[in-house]
């Protein structure tokens, strides 16, 4: 009886023992984990983007003089003829310019034609009157501008006061040397000609300088984009629009500037529009601005279809695809496996079933991962980084990409 019992409490220790031992192993198992080992291979970088479709033959415009943009007319897709208005800038100070510019002509001519029968005293009186309406309108302008600093009237009235204020101090300005051309001994045809003729000069550099204000179309096409509204401040030089004529398409890109080895001049393209990719035309870059976009960190370049053009429309979206040159010996890890580590980018790497945090340098990404320019070699083994600690024991399982 004894020996049954004594059998009976063996055989209930071995199995706890057993049960534990099980326990334990469970408990302590290295956990499986993904890997990927590290090689290198030739591939072909590439970018999927957005592009638009724009006409071959184009016009970029800019402002030729400095202010805020009041006016944009058309709208972005429209047809426009030449010469039409597009951007009109701040133009209210050359238009009173321009007008006293040309009071000043008008005021010399007549002086001129006066000068052989007109009489010291009447040009004198002449003078005398001129001062008075000059006086009379500085008064006016005083009045109407202490009206408007009290928000009593408005500054179309203001304006039209300090236009009538220049006006009547040219006309005195002519009286004047009228006068003292007849004071100096008679008619003095010869300056009162020069006198004219400056006056003529200075007119037509306000009409210049007022034509400036107004940027229209330089041709018959469409207005393929807007670089400026109403309300912003456009300085000299600053592009303000993009006409386009002809028939020939381009597509435009603005990739990231990190992008910028893809958009090199030569470099292949597919195009496809966006949700029917069964269609794709090939393309090349052929042109790519000199200077990325410093406001919104991206590059500018176009792109001409090889062979027949479709039938497309500028403004059209199309998906594009830009392929550079083949890189060999690169190597590439799937996105899986990349991990950041206090800031840091990197991996982990099983070695010796034990992992380790190794930092990396990557480049361009890719659809198989992103390029490791640094940090891993061949037969690296990394692994999936959820979980991970250093000095980790696990047992890795080869994945395939």
């Amino acid at each position: 009886m004894n020996f049954i019992i004594q059998h009976k409490k063996t055989v209930i220790y071995l199995t706890g023992g057993l049960l534990l031992a099980l326990i334990l192993w469970f408990i302590l198992k290295p956990p499986v984990v993904g890997a990927y080992r590290v090689e290198q291979g030739d591939y072909v970088p590439s970018l999927l983007l957005s592009g638009e479709v724009i006409a071959e033959q184009s016009s970029v415009l800019s402002a030729q003089i400095a202010g805020m943009v009041m006016d944009c007319p058309v709208k972005k897709g429209e047809r426009v003829s030449q010469g039409q208005l597009l951007i009109r800038i701040d133009d209210r100070q050359l238009i009173l310019d321009r007008d006293r510019a040309a009071a000043a002509v008008e005021m010399a001519r007549s002086q001129l034609q006066k000068a052989s029968t007109v009489t010291l005293e009447e040009a004198r009186a002449s003078s005398v009157q001129a001062d008075l309406a000059r006086d009379k309108a500085e008064l006016e302008y005083n009045r109407q501008k202490a009206l408007f600093d009290g928000a009593a009237i408005s500054m179309a009235q203001l304006e039209e006061a300090e236009r009538n204020r220049s006006i009547s101090q040219e006309k005195a300005n002519s009286a004047r040397v009228l006068m003292e051309s007849l004071e100096q001994g008679g008619s003095n045809l010869a300056v009162l000609q020069a006198e004219l003729k400056q006056r003529q000069l200075d007119l037509a550099e306000k009409e210049m300088r007022l034509s400036q204000s107004r940027i229209v179309a330089p041709m018959d096409g469409v207005l393929l984009d807007l670089y400026v509204s109403p309300g912003e401040l456009a300085a000299v030089g600053t592009q303000v629009a993009l006409v386009a004529n002809g028939q020939g398409i381009r597509i435009k890109i603005q990739p990231d500037q990190r992008y910028a080895s893809l958009a090199v001049t030569g470099n292949r393209a597919q195009v496809w529009v966006t949700n029917a990719a069964d269609t794709k035309w090939e393309a090349r870059v052929v042109y790519t601005e000199p200077l990325a976009n410093a406001e919104q960190g991206s590059i500018t370049a176009e792109l001409e279809f090889v062979g027949p053009a479709p039938s497309l429309s500028p403004g059209q979206l199309l998906s594009v695809q830009i392929f550079g040159a083949v890189q060999p010996g690169a190597v590439i890890v799937p996105d899986a496996f990349l991990a950041v580590m206090d800031g840091e980018n990197g991996v982990w790497l099983a070695n010796n079933n034990r992992t380790s945090f190794t930092p990396i340098k990557t480049g361009i990404r890719t659809a198989d991962g992103v390029v490791v320019t640094e940090g891993l070699k061949t037969g690296d083994l990394a692994v999936a980084p959820e979980g991970r600690t250093p000095n980790q024991r696990v047992t890795p399982r080869e994945d395939k990409p």
